[in-house]
């Protein structure tokens, strides 16, 4: 399994954000599936966005891999949005 970059993408995530991409990670991997990242802090989002603070993340969909198994991976305090042609992955606790 490989973790791919998108060309541009930029920034660095908060620690618990990386926690959670790597748990990811291992999920896909336990899948034989590569991870597409498409978006961390850069790039157009919303305003009020949790991306431009590290809180936030885009990857590809993955084909093998549902959004339920990345809710369960991921554990509470994590928002998954399915956009169109991306899945957003954020950290809120609320």
């Amino acid at each position: 399994m490989t973790v791919w970059i998108k060309q541009g993408v930029l920034g660095e995530l908060q620690p618990i954000a990386r926690k959670g991409l790597g748990r990811l990670a291992l999920l896909a991997d336990s899948k034989n599936e590569d991870l597409f990242i498409t978006s961390l802090r850069e790039g157009n989002h919303s305003a009020g966005s949790l991306h431009y603070e590290g809180w936030a993340f885009d990857l590809h969909k993955l084909k093998l891999t549902t959004i339920t198994e990345c809710r369960s991976a991921l554990g509470p305090g994590w928002d998954i949005v399915n956009e169109y042609d991306h899945w957003h992955f954020e950290y809120d606790p609320r």
